[in-house]
């Protein structure tokens, strides 16, 4: 399990008013809660092979209306020294998920996706690709 604070994606997520940080453990822990549910959100950071990297940055860019197509059959499996980072952060209750996806270039990851977000129905969708 990756840092909260450790994301590139850190910034967005404490701008966002669906989640509520808050620090525990005498200042030492963050912790993510989603802000409707109360559920903690899981900070995850896999590496991907081309091949999944490239059909989940087109499953971001997917409208939510064919997501439930776009998902279909497709499971993330951690590749070690891949062309793509995944950073999530998914909420326990399913109901929250964010995501950024980092390519490498010109030696470095950088983003190949905006900071993409999903509640409710779609987060359940988006989930099941752990």
């Amino acid at each position: 399990m990756a840092n909260i604070k450790s994301l590139q994606m850190w910034n967005d997520i404490c701008a966002d008013a669906r989640v509520c940080i808050s620090k525990s453990w005498f200042g030492l822990k963050t912790v993510a809660k989603c802000a409707s549910t109360g559920s903690v959100i899981e900070p995850k950071k896999m590496q991907l092979d081309q091949q999944d990297g490239d059909r989940l940055q087109r499953i971001l860019r997917t409208s939510s209306e064919n997501l439930t197509q776009a998902v279909e059959n497709f499971h993330l499996k951690e590749s070690y020294n891949g062309r793509y980072i995944l950073e999530s952060c998914v909420s326990k209750d399913g109901m929250y998920v964010a995501m950024l996806l980092l390519q490498f270039k010109n030696f470095d990851y950088e983003p190949a996706t905006d900071v993409v977000v999903y509640e409710g129905e779609n987060a359940k969708i988006i989930s099941q690709i752990f």
